[in-house]
């Protein structure tokens, strides 16, 4: 059908709704395009309320802010002395707490690196149990000799047993290696499980070294809670520096 035999045709006049007569104190009817710009914008306020909502949770505390401004300024060196920082000491609002209850907190923080530190210990000593039986550890220095015949091979090990004999003789041990000589005739599955076994032993001896870094960096944050903690006791019980280098004298108990 051509387009003027199309449009000759006569067709039901497009009509949108009107607003019912009762509620025509609500005014006109939405229409779609309004619906669709109430859309639009609503979508954008809630786009930008949410990039508000992660730049507040991504705020870094540290950072200069408008309201650290103190009322008496940064000052200068003239005033302060030696102790002029150029710092702005403002009131973060936050709260000081009590040298007791940081102590506890301290207290409860070293617990729980030292329940991790064990449970981290404990692991690797399974780690090192299954290293172990896996054949690794001490590296044994193998050599692999072909022999093209089985006459040659006696020939070899024969060899092989006088040299341990005159080893013997001259007072050194023989070295206990085995599997020295070897006829070239490898069984293909024995070699595959052979393969898997050395890759099974490489993972855990990287897991192993990786648990070890775990541990020795539990043991260091242990110490280093234990030492703030004893630092933070009533009386002098942890040696230390001052900011200006001057050590600092701890009285021992009397004996």
């Amino acid at each position: 059908m051509s387009a003027s035999m199309r449009n000759a045709i006569q067709r039901r006049p497009h009509r949108e709704r009107a607003q019912p007569h009762e509620r025509r104190q609500f005014g006109l009817l939405e229409k779609h395009k309004d619906y669709s710009l109430r859309a639009k914008d609503y979508n954008k306020k809630k786009a930008h309320l949410k990039n508000l909502r992660q730049k507040a949770s991504e705020r870094n505390e540290d950072e200069f802010y408008f309201g650290m401004h103190s009322r008496k300024g940064p000052g200068s060196s003239i005033i302060r002395g030696k102790g002029f920082t150029g710092k702005v000491e403002g009131d973060r609002g936050n709260v000081a707490l009590d040298t007791d209850v940081v102590r506890l907190l301290k207290t409860q923080d070293v617990a729980y690196v030292r329940t991790v530190a064990n449970v981290v210990r404990k692991q690797v000593e399974e780690l090192r149990r299954k290293v172990v039986m896996a054949g690794g550890g001490q590296a044994r220095q193998r050599k692999i000799v072909f022999a093209e015949g089985l006459e040659e091979r006696e020939e070899m090990l024969k060899g092989k047993d006088e040299d341990e004999v005159a080893g013997d003789a001259d007072g050194f041990d023989a070295f206990d290696d085995e599997d020295d000589l070897d006829d070239g005739m490898e069984d293909e599955e024995g070699g595959e499980i052979g393969r898997k076994d050395e890759s099974e032993l490489e993972k855990l001896e990287r897991k192993l070294e990786a648990m070890e870094k775990k541990l020795n960096s539990l043991r260091k944050v242990e110490t280093y809670l234990e030492i703030q903690q004893a630092k933070m006791a009533k009386t002098a019980t942890s040696g230390g520096t001052t900011r200006k280098g001057k050590k600092l004298m701890v009285r021992k108990r009397k004996k």
